[in-house]
């Protein structure tokens, strides 16, 4: 069978027969490919198949078939097609490794400089040349094939862990004030903060309680980063990565349950309210699926299909303020995203990580400007709402790379990772010990939800409190690990 197969590429490779149409195939199929193979889930839409059909194979066999046919039919060129095609590969190949792994400036002069060589080397058998390169993405290509058949299947496949195990989704709220979701992103716990490795003090606590709120210390996520996080906030559940093959940060149908169809919307809907969803970028929305909420701040028509994440930056507050001066009769559910203090960076520079803790810090001062105003603003016009402040994350202050993430085993760094502020200024809705058992992220709007129907029977299903991660082993590879129980010890 092997022997086959090598006589079959021998028979393609010796052929006199051009094949401009399977070059211009594999030049948009390889890149188009690699790109869904790597952001599959920011991309998982039919709007961005049509789009990236029409980028890649579309320009790709408009261009082979003008230079072919034009070529063809000019008697000066004819004995050229077969250099053509080697070059025009050659520019696809260079297109599109200099976008995925030559990015930096040198790395695609080094790139420029090694198909030249190419050139020169393949110049006198082009057509036996261009073929082979044609075969080597073949084979380079089903490698992302693989990969997307994966991900189609994590996709498609039922998604038990959103089950919820009572009929909270049917629940009547018997109190309905407008209820204000405050995400700062990244911000961790005043215990905390006021600890190695970021040893900061704030007074921002202090002000929250003399503002009436009631703030919640020892507080964490469930998860270390936003997708992870707040597909496990709007669901209620813990998915412990979704059963993923090869788990990952970028999380099977996150966005999905972000921004496209959770309970969170659908019961403050079925409650008779109106939903905003008021984010400062469109990374929640990348794959053009949003309809769990009835207002969103960014629209389809604001960021490209060929979203970065943070394409459309947005004015939160600005949008805040539009999105209030709504008027209608029903009570209002907003989620309101900012950008600070985010997590650090990880630059490599010598003394890199103290250097983004003094970045962290500083823009720890910057957010709490920021949700002063923004809590002053909205207490000033709606005195009786529900107002929660609550990060997705930590700001994994002290980890020395996006790797340390996922293989640190320090007490003082996972807590960095997944620690949160969290505070809710109830306003006289909470009823005696609802709150008793709050502890973490994935369980607020269930405790939520049974103060606004005073009723105690949802809190009978509260997930499990623990926070989970992804571990490296030793060929690259995660594997989903529980970091810290319910009671909040942290396991190594």
């Amino acid at each position: 069978m092997i022997d086959r197969f090598k006589k079959r590429l021998n028979a393609f490779v010796n052929s006199e027969k051009d094949t401009p149409y399977l070059a211009a195939l594999i030049s948009g199929l390889t890149p188009m490919l690699f790109y869904y193979a790597n952001n599959y889930w920011a991309a998982n839409s039919w709007s961005h198949l049509v789009f990236f059909s029409l980028v890649f194979l579309g320009s790709s066999f408009l261009i082979y078939s003008l230079l072919y046919l034009g070529f063809k039919t000019n008697r000066k060129f004819q004995n050229n097609i077969k250099h053509l095609l080697l070059i025009v590969l050659l520019c696809a190949v260079y297109i599109f490794l200099s976008h995925t792994f030559f990015v930096s400036p040198l790395r695609k002069i080094a790139l420029i400089v090694g198909l030249i060589i190419l050139v020169f080397l393949f110049w006198k058998q082009p057509r036996k040349n261009y073929k082979k390169i044609t075969i080597f993405l073949v084979f380079f290509s089903s490698l992302s094939f693989f990969r997307v058949v994966i991900h189609l299947y994590e996709d498609v496949k039922p998604d038990y862990w959103l089950k919820q195990n009572d009929d909270i989704i049917d629940v009547k709220f018997k109190s309905s004030p407008n209820v204000y979701f405050i995400q700062p992103d990244g911000y961790v716990s005043q215990t905390i903060l006021e600890k190695p490795p970021y040893n900061f003090k704030s007074n921002f606590y202090d002000w929250l309680k003399q503002s009436e709120f009631k703030v919640y210390d020892n507080f964490r996520s469930n998860y270390p980063a936003s997708l992870t996080s707040n597909a496990s906030l709007f669901a209620m559940k813990q998915h412990r990565f979704a059963n993923m093959f090869f788990p990952e940060i970028e999380m099977a149908n996150a966005r999905e349950v972000i921004s496209t169809s959770n309970p969170v919307a659908s019961i403050f809907k079925n409650n008779d309210y109106t939903t905003y969803f008021i984010a400062q970028d469109e990374y929640f929305q990348q794959n053009r699926k949003q309809k769990a909420f009835d207002y969103y701040n960014i629209g389809l028509d604001d960021f490209p299909f060929y979203s970065k994440g943070d394409d459309e930056v947005r004015d939160v507050f600005s949008d805040l303020k539009l999105a209030m001066k709504h008027q209608n009769d029903k009570s209002k559910f907003f989620f309101i995203e900012k950008l600070l203090p985010h997590h650090v960076g990880f630059p490599k520079v010598d003394g890199a990580i103290e250097k983004e803790r003094g970045s962290y810090n500083k823009r720890i001062e910057e957010v709490n400007d920021w949700l002063k105003n923004t809590v002053n603003y909205i207490t000033d016009r709606d005195a009786n709402s529900v107002i929660i402040i609550l990060a997705d994350h930590g700001g994994w202050v002290g980890l020395k790379s996006f790797n340390d993430l996922f293989s640190n085993e320090e007490s003082e760094l996972i807590n960095s990772t997944f620690s949160t502020i969290a505070a809710i200024k109830w306003n006289g809705y909470l009823e005696p010990n609802f709150d008793k058992h709050l502890k973490s992220n994935v369980n607020i709007f269930r405790v939520l939800f049974s103060v606004l129907s005073k009723d105690s029977k949802y809190l009978q299903h509260l997930e499990d409190d623990s926070s989970y991660n992804l571990k490296l082993n030793s060929i690259g590879l995660k594997k989903v690990v529980k970091l810290i129980d319910t009671n909040g010890q942290i396991l190594n």
